[in-house]
């Protein structure tokens, strides 16, 4: 993908460690990932000293920037005249894909999705060939704000002249933790970890909102039919929109009550500045790029 971009844009490095475990959070080693700790590290050593900001992101993760906003730029820059803060703080809950932006497939590795078991069951579905992973899953089933236990999975942006130790998702050493106590005037034990003056969570109806379009595989459309409906009993894993109206309540998404005026059931809330301005620029760009090959 890097050599789709001129040298201008894009620096890829090949990283020689392969270690990149993921497992799942009670997991005994949940996030056994240290090539990507070593590799996040080394770049905040190499280019820490060269840059204002840095950030550490996976392909399906989106920064989108919102209100009046048309870059990060802007933002960041504000932040520094203004705000003096040294970290933006971004929380973090997996979109749903839409599901009229999916298509039936077969997946002979699936149980749920093999020819046979679609015979008399629903057809697994997965995304189609011609739209882009954010207009597929631009339906978040957390309505913005999200809550503030959402921040477990934060990711952030970050000055390195400030973050001196960055992990994934986690200022692990700042500039403050790093003071010795004598030079705090009596404030180490308060502003050691987390300081407001220094770092806050991002306005994501005025400034910005991380998408995280992590893939739901096939199999998991399988049960919709019995999930994507009123008071299921777990989860539905297609996104089907409420109205924009609709009031969202932390307490109350996890017992599927959410519906439209028509009473049908529904379970994300779309980011219309996500489908009206940045996907179109999306699709131009590739389009752009697609001629050029």
């Amino acid at each position: 993908v890097t050599n789709l971009f001129p040298p201008s844009q894009v620096t890829r490095i090949e990283w020689p460690a392969t270690i990149c475990n993921n497992n799942r959070p009670a997991h005994n080693d949940p996030g056994e990932r240290s090539s990507q700790y070593a590799a996040e590290s080394a770049c905040r050593t190499r280019y820490g000293p060269y840059t204002d900001w840095m950030a550490s992101m996976d392909p399906d993760e989106y920064f989108v920037p919102m209100g009046n906003y048309t870059n990060w730029k802007e933002i960041l820059d504000k932040i520094d005249k203004e705000e003096g803060r040294k970290v933006l703080k971004f929380r973090s809950t997996r979109a749903r894909p839409l599901l009229g932006t999916l298509v039936p497939t077969y997946d002979e590795g699936a149980e749920e999705c093999t020819h046979e078991m679609a015979k008399g069951h629903n057809q697994c579905l997965a995304k189609r060939e011609d739209k882009t992973y954010l207009e597929t899953y631009n339906c978040e089933y957390i309505k913005s704000p999200k809550p503030e236990r959402f921040a477990r999975a934060m990711k952030q942006f970050y000055r390195p002249d400030f973050v001196l130790s960055h992990f994934v998702h986690y200022s692990t050493v700042t500039t403050d933790l790093a003071t010795e106590k004598r030079h705090t005037k009596g404030t180490f034990i308060q502003h050691a970890t987390t300081n407001n003056k220094k770092e806050r969570f991002v306005d994501e109806i005025e400034e910005g909102v991380l998408i995280h379009a992590k893939t739901t595989v096939p199999a998991e459309t399988f049960s919709r039919d019995k999930m994507c409906k009123l008071n299921a009993p777990e989860h539905c894993m297609v996104g089907i929109p409420c109205p924009d109206h609709l009031p969202f309540s932390d307490a109350l998404h996890t017992k599927h009550v959410f519906h439209d005026e028509k009473g049908e059931f529904c379970n994300c809330w779309m980011n219309h500045k996500v489908e009206r301005y940045w996907v179109p620029i999306l699709n131009d760009a590739l389009s752009k790029v697609a001629s050029s090959l």
